[in-house]
């Protein structure tokens, strides 16, 4: 059901994070950006997953009840409510206490089930999946005094933080994974770095105030309703995703579940451009399956030791909008990089600031779409309709326009060195034509029109047009 061909190389962009432990100690750094190869075809332009969870509710205390969860649920993707489903279907986690269903969500393994004490596992993690691949990532412990706290402090529950309970994170060692990543954040709503870009994967641990566990329900609601529209009005949140969820259910059916489960009903919800309108999973669902879903959203493998990326806790891909691109769409911002649109369906599209460095845009209908300051260095737009794009400052460089129709669109000021405009030949009698376009002040530096010459400009506006090649000429 989702855009298969859009596989894309998910980048973590550069990022940077910083925390201040109450005292106003020094910041830390949060997390670097590490390239990551291209994996397994991806269902959206999804770079950046948060995961944040809230405390002991079950599903009827909240959806319903409390108005900014039930907001977001009935406005984004529900995992859905199995105390008002006739069969029971909906989102559950997976024992009681609070520590084993963080770990649950973190690790895909029932581990300590009946206690919330602090231990040591040597499980594989999502932690250990990114740092494998060379993907940035942090996690937040909000009211927590450092790095990698193992002991509970004030509005601080370690029961609430599962990355230190991994010995493969390096623990509390100088320079460790858990150290440099597992960060102390003062107060989430206030010092949150909003304007930066994310990592690819950011987990939230509000503390026991804000999560509700010391409060109620109706707190944390109130929390979130302050926290999480800054994250929506974010310019990255056009290619993110924030889960919510609950730990453990302590409402109307709380030791109910399936296939072992034993948790209760939770809330869940997925708030992302990409889940906007999708209404409610029909279909059972937990934490295993967050975590699966995480894992293939990013382009990582299953833990292997667990229930996550297995038949049974499949990922939850009917949260998802079935298509993200045109026509019409807005995705500005959106970070594309080396995706595969080729042939798609892309007229009218706001694409402006995106970054399509690399990206097969191959026969693409991009007719009327809204390019400017896109990146397209080196993109493949070979016989794409680019026909009225506005493509002001749009890097074209290295890009290959064989073909390619712009006819009428607009390249003032746009950078088109070392750009392929040539035809595919005579046998073809096809041409890259820039009929009525734009092309104030652009730089054709290092073109390649090739021979035989088949770029077409008539009525174009060439004013200024810098370093002509003499292959390019004429009618440039």
């Amino acid at each position: 059901m989702i855009l298969a061909t859009a596989a894309i190389a998910v980048m973590a962009l550069a990022g940077l994070a910083s925390a201040q432990a109450p005292g106003g100690s020094n910041t830390l750094t949060a997390f670097s950006s590490h390239p990551y190869s291209s994996g397994p075809a991806l269902p959206t332009p999804i770079k950046h997953v948060f995961l944040i969870v809230m405390e002991n509710e079950g599903t009827d205390q909240i959806y319903g009840v409390e108005p900014y969860e039930t907001q977001l649920a009935n406005t984004y993707a529900f995992a859905g409510d199995a105390n008002s489903n006739p069969d029971g279907v909906g989102y559950y986690a997976i024992c009681h206490p609070s520590a084993p269903n963080y770990l649950a969500l973190t690790s895909g393994q029932t581990l300590q089930c009946g206690s919330d004490n602090y231990n040591s596992y040597s499980a594989n993690n999502l932690g250990n999946l990114l740092q494998t691949k060379g993907e940035s990532w942090v996690a937040y412990s909000e009211s927590a005094t450092v790095p990698c706290q193992t002991t509970s402090v004030g509005e601080f529950a370690v029961k609430h933080q599962p990355f230190p309970y991994y010995s493969d994170l390096g623990g509390r060692t100088n320079g460790s994974v858990c150290m440099t990543h597992v960060l102390p954040i003062a107060n989430l709503t206030n010092d949150y770095p909003y304007n930066a870009t994310p990592p690819a994967f950011t987990y939230i641990a509000p503390n026991l105030l804000d999560d509700g566990h010391d409060t109620s329900a109706t707190y944390a609601d109130n929390w979130l309703k302050g926290f999480i529209p800054k994250l929506i009005a974010s310019p990255w949140f056009s290619s993110s995703v924030i889960f919510i969820t609950y730990d453990e259910s302590y409402g109307a059916n709380p030791d109910s579940g399936y296939d072992g489960l034993a948790g209760g009903p939770v809330y869940t919800v997925a708030v992302s451009p990409y889940t906007k309108g999708m209404g409610s999973l029909d279909t059972n669902s937990s934490h295993y399956n967050t975590l699966t879903t995480i894992e293939w959203l990013l382009g990582l493998p299953g833990t292997g030791t667990g229930n996550d990326s297995t038949a049974a806790f499949p990922a939850m891909t009917k949260l998802f909008q079935p298509r993200v691109f045109g026509p019409s769409v807005s995705l500005p911002y959106t970070d594309l990089l080396a995706a595969n649109l080729s042939r798609e369906d892309l007229r009218g599209d706001q694409l402006s600031y995106a970054n399509l460095g690399l990206t097969n845009l191959s026969g693409a209908d991009l007719a009327g779409a809204d390019l400017q300051y896109a990146n397209l260095s080196g993109s493949d737009l070979a016989g794409a309709d680019l026909r009225g794009a506005n493509l002001q400052y749009a890097d074209l460089a290295g890009a290959d326009l064989q073909a390619a129709s712009l006819a009428g669109a607009n390249l003032e000021y746009a950078d088109l060195a070392g750009a392929t405009l040539t035809g595919l030949g005579a046998s073809y009698g096809q041409a890259t034509v820039f009929d009525r376009a734009n092309l104030y002040e652009a730089n054709l530096a290092g073109a390649v029109c090739g021979s035989p010459n088949y770029i077409e400009a008539s009525g174009a506006h060439v004013a200024f047009v810098n370093a002509v090649p003499s292959g390019c000429a004429p009618p440039l």
